[in-house]
């Protein structure tokens, strides 16, 4: 027998043996369309025949159909292929904020001396963490995306979506930043920002959807080194083949994301499609599609937005931005420990301050932060896949032991920072700090897939829960600056030097950076708490 399910038309179905055919129809309710499914057999004369069952049973046999593409190993080609929109929102979201606003600020700065720069890039980071707020609320619509034909998937229309919405956010950002239009450029950085947490979204959802759980580890191991080398990708151009030109950021970005979402959806489409359901959805499978079925522009856009919002009452709107505690008390643990990881990981904002202040670089103290960033992302890089691999052979496939290692050895680096006194130690620290956080970042990952709920009920909920999960690494990284900075500035004994800068003590970087290592601490004890023995 060949695993395998057309659809028919109804016009085709007389043209099959009448002998040899059942049909099990059932209607698309969202349409009012029939589908007439029938089952390919291919007898042992190699001679193939089409024979039906019941409604149950072709449902039965779907659901083994779903059940051998859960579990049926994928290659690492295939892996890397289906999350290459990780390399994309490496390379932009890394060098957009440390390369190309501080850049455009500057600008801004020059030719609008009553705006400072610092405070245009605190409205870009807010803009940018204000658009974060989208990835639950795409989650809970592709949760409960119902495609209106069997051609069109789950995940990866939202995906095109939130890559249409960045193509034309870039170039906008392009257009305003030559002309000098820092409104319409603010704008278009809004709509950027809004399809690449859209993208991000969907790409940490089909994890949990197409990757078996076997291959978690090495799935997020894949994802994090995506993340790291997009990074270094971006940097690497910038000051080699680009030749710091700001305006070919624009290009390289936009050109990343069209290739990198291009091959998602080439690598991940028929999964997609074939997943497409949850257990209470019996409408539209099938393995075997019917490319002559192309949805309209209109169709797509009212089934993936307008239907949905339309039947979405305050409840479920605020549902979207919570975790129900009870149902989900190891995942909302994870995004706890999270909260604090990110908390932890924020005090590098100071580091800028703190080579200038304590170390006593003047000169180009910038340079100095790029070096120890790229240093540190080479660091994460060489360490994540490893790491994911042996996550899924040791411990019983266990995350956390790894998770208590990383948090220990970032607390440990990070309070060692402050007895530090030249950029030879800090350049150690920050290769000791990269690989930790690489270890981190893909155990926290895969943490967050293993914790969702394994109820085939509750599977319609992965994204929405992800997209929480994933603005609370943003709360983290804005809750610790707005800690550390009045931490600081209390007990750092603020001097104005000569030139008019504001430098502050070792004291009062020593405080900054011992909280940093608490909330490490508290990230990897947060974790106790899981109940699951097999997390």
């Amino acid at each position: 027998m060949v695993g395998k399910f057309t659809f028919f038309s109804k016009q085709q179905l007389p043209l099959l043996d009448e002998s040899n055919r059942e049909t099990s129809k059932f209607n698309d309710q969202s349409y009012g369309t029939i589908f007439d499914i029938t089952e390919t057999r291919e007898d042992n004369d190699g001679e193939s025949s089409v024979q039906g069952g019941s409604k149950g049973d072709c449902i039965g046999r779907e659901s083994n159909d779903i059940k051998i593409y859960q579990t049926q190993h994928l290659d690492l080609w295939e892996i890397a292929s289906i999350l290459s929109t990780a390399f994309a929102y490496g390379c932009i979201m890394t060098t957009l904020f440390l390369i190309t606003l501080p850049v455009e600020c500057q600008r801004i700065q020059h030719e609008h001396p009553t705006i400072q720069k610092s405070i245009s890039l605190a409205v870009f980071v807010a803009i940018a963490g204000v658009t974060q707020l989208v990835t639950p609320l795409i989650g809970m619509l592709s949760d409960m995306y119902q495609p209106p034909l069997p051609t069109v998937g789950k995940r990866l229309p939202y995906l095109v979506l939130g890559s249409i919405l960045t193509v034309i956010g870039l170039l906008g950002q392009g257009i305003s930043s030559a002309w000098s239009f820092w409104v319409r450029y603010s704008f278009f950085f809004f709509l950027h920002m809004v399809g690449l947490n859209i993208i991000y979204a969907m790409m940490i959802s089909l994890i949990p959807d197409q990757v078996p759980p076997a291959q978690v580890g090495v799935a997020n191991g894949s994802l994090a080194f995506l993340l790291v080398t997009g990074s270094l990708f971006g940097f690497g151009l910038f000051y080699s083949v680009l030749g710091e030109d700001i305006e070919s950021m624009y290009a390289l970005y936009t050109i990343i994301v069209i290739a990198s979402s291009i091959l998602t959806c080439s690598c991940a489409h028929k999964r997609d499609v074939t997943l497409m359901r949850t257990k209470s959805d019996v409408d539209l499978l099938s393995t075997a599609i019917d490319e002559s079925q192309i949805p309209g522009l209109g169709m797509l856009v009212n089934s993936m937005i307008i239907a949905p919002l339309q039947h979405l009452d305050g409840a479920k709107l605020i549902g979207a931005f919570t975790i129900d505690t009870v149902k989900y008390h190891d995942f909302f643990v994870v995004t706890v420990s999270r909260t604090f990881y990110y908390m932890g990981i924020s005090v590098q904002s100071f580091f800028l301050f703190f080579i200038h202040d304590v170390l006593h670089i003047r000169a180009n103290p910038e340079n100095a932060v790029a070096l120890l960033s790229i240093l540190g992302q080479c660091a994460g890089a060489l360490i994540c896949y490893p790491v994911a691999y042996a996550s899924d052979k040791l411990f019983g496939g266990s995350r956390k032991p790894f998770i208590y290692v990383a948090c220990v050895i970032l607390a440990s680096t990070t309070f060692s920072i402050m007895f530090m006194t030249s950029l030879d130690q800090m350049i150690f620290a920050c290769l000791v700090l990269g690989g930790a956080n690489g270890m981190y970042l893909t155990m926290d990952t895969s943490l967050a897939v293993d914790t969702l709920a394994e109820d085939q009920e509750d599977e319609g909920s992965n994204a929405q829960l992800l997209g929480v999960w994933g603005v609370a690494g943003f709360v983290g990284s804005a809750l610790g600056p707005l800690v550390g900075g009045p931490l600081l500035y209390m007990f750092g004994n603020p001097v104005e030097e000569s030139d008019g800068t504001i430098e502050y003590s070792a004291h009062g970087y020593a405080i900054v950076l011992g909280m940093s290592a608490i909330y490490y601490v508290c990230s990897a004890l947060t974790l106790t708490l899981i109940r699951s023995k097999y997390i």
